[in-house]
């Protein structure tokens, strides 16, 4: 093809002989335009060769400029929450008869270094659903003392329970209390809303102190203490 295209630039198209397949250049003025039928179609070849080309690479550009589908995220599922557990203890229908009375259980002269202006009451009842209250119906012993001035009440109670029913309570303060080792039994202690609760395990026995006046262990330590000797004897 390139041969051709040379002939034709060498030998314009003027009246006469020319050599064949010769593609003739633009004509002058009163000359005639001619052109070989191979020139010819090796030229329309070429046109539609380009087109081709141009289209191919448009839709090339179109199929690139696609942005691909990316797979959809999958929602990470959540670990559901594991409810926490509460301090609330189930009633405990067995325990041994506790004989003693309140100012055994603790001394008054315990009860008068820990604040002077309480004063034993002779008409208290544990509320409902409290621990006092759950000791009580184990046939445990349930006593209170009010601050004569601020109004505070200390609650101390203790029960005589089975081996089975000690460690339960055990296992349930384990979760929802803290430890306190200078209780020198198994002794927990935490804060239920403005009220401090206090336990001790010693031997057969569950002693729960609570008040508003222990902000922190430290502050049921001597009520525990006196408890603990009184059920000693």
């Amino acid at each position: 093809m390139a041969k051709l295209i040379v002939a034709a630039l060498r030998y314009p198209c003027r009246a006469g002989p020319r050599p064949p397949d010769v593609v003739c250049p633009l004509p002058r003025v009163g000359e005639n335009v001619c052109m070989p039928s191979t020139v010819s179609r090796v030229i329309t070849s070429l046109a539609v060769a380009g087109v081709l080309a141009l289209a191919v690479s448009a839709c090339a550009s179109e199929t690139d400029a696609t942005p691909a589908e990316s797979p959809s995220a999958t929602p990470t599922p959540t670990a559901s929450e594991t409810p926490e557990p509460t301090a609330t203890q189930a009633p405990i229908s067995v325990g041994n008869p506790i004989s003693i009375d309140c100012n055994t259980l603790v001394d008054p002269d315990a009860i008068y270094d820990f604040n002077p202006n309480l004063a034993l009451s002779a008409s208290y009842t544990p509320a409902a659903d409290s621990e006092a209250a759950t000791i009580v119906e184990a046939k445990g012993l349930a006593c209170a003392w009010i601050n004569q001035t601020s109004g505070e009440v200390v609650e101390v109670a203790v029960a005589d329970l089975p081996s089975d029913k000690l460690t339960d309570l055990k296992n349930n303060f384990v979760m929802t209390s803290n430890p306190v080792p200078t209780y020198k039994v198994e002794g927990y202690f935490t804060i239920d809303g403005s009220v401090g609760r206090a336990e001790a395990f010693n031997g057969p026995y569950w002693i729960s102190a609570t008040s508003d006046a222990f902000l922190e262990p430290g502050d049921a330590e001597p009520i525990i203490k006196a408890a603990l000797a009184g059920i000693a004897g």
